[in-house]
């Protein structure tokens, strides 16, 4: 079932006087354990499958905890031999964001793993046998986010599904992602308003009376090696972010089923 990462992890991280760079912790001893790897196949149970279709997101904790030191140490690589490209956009308030567009081919550390059994079996749970790899992005954050979908250039009807990998430790306090669960169903009324009432952050106080990040939503903990997966078309922000935050994420799209 979707859970969040466990929040002690993440205080104890802080405890230790940890920044939010600090590779995954150990587990704590009142902490469930991981399942053996074996287990961890990215084959999603029908309850997660259920949660991600009615909310638009499920988190699988620890699903890439064995690698990600080498996928961090891999991002890392990316971003010190590549130019990123450096954005000022009014949906991050003006403040810098900087992107590795195709990260996967900038680092033989991440190599392969947009074809991880473990990503293949999420992706193949979501949106069936019948999808095609897009090109994954690094990104590093200094800004928030307001709310949007990641539609542009990924048209509203068409399914995307989106596995993000945050690189530090993250709760509703530095930054992590925050969800409008449903908005994924974006023919409803609900989500088609919320699209028109968030689309510019400057006017969303105005329209309701209340800064961006006093909108209801559901905030995600994770720590690194967390997997958050969610549908392009749920409306996401994240707020209270310091300087430097990591994503990494690997990008699909549903195709038609072939003609028979």
């Amino acid at each position: 079932m979707a859970t969040l990462a466990p929040r002690r992890a993440i205080r104890a991280l802080r405890a230790r006087g940890a920044t939010t760079a600090t590779p995954v912790p150990a587990p704590l001893a009142d902490d469930p354990p991981l399942p053996p790897p074996e287990e961890r196949s990215g084959t999603l149970t029908p309850q997660q499958i259920r949660f991600f279709e009615t909310f638009g997101f499920v988190t699988l904790p620890g699903l890439f905890a064995d690698d990600i030191d080498r996928i961090a140490q891999g991002f890392e690589e990316a971003f010190a031999r590549n130019q990123p490209f450096e954005s000022h956009e009014d949906l991050h308030f003006n403040e810098r964001r900087q992107i590795v567009h195709d990260i996967l081919g900038k680092s033989p550390l991440l190599a392969g793993l947009g074809s991880d059994p473990r990503v293949l079996g999420v992706v193949h749970s979501l949106v069936g046998e019948h999808f095609v790899e897009l090109p994954a992005d690094g990104n590093l954050f200094s800004c928030d986010t307001s709310w949007h979908p990641d539609t542009y250039a990924s048209p509203l009807h068409e399914h995307h599904v989106k596995l993000s990998l945050y690189l530090d430790a993250l709760d509703d306090t530095n930054g992590t992602i925050r969800m409008m669960p449903g908005t994924n169903h974006w023919r409803d009324a609900y989500a088609h308003t919320v699209r028109g009432a968030v689309d510019d952050p400057a006017a969303i106080r105005e329209h309701f009376g209340m800064a961006p990040d006093e909108l209801p939503s559901y905030p995600i903990e994770s720590v690194p090696g967390d997997v958050v997966v969610w549908d392009y078309r749920t409306v996401h922000a994240s707020f209270n972010g310091g300087n430097r935050r990591r994503l990494l994420s690997l990008n699909y799209k549903q195709l038609p089923a072939p003609a028979t």
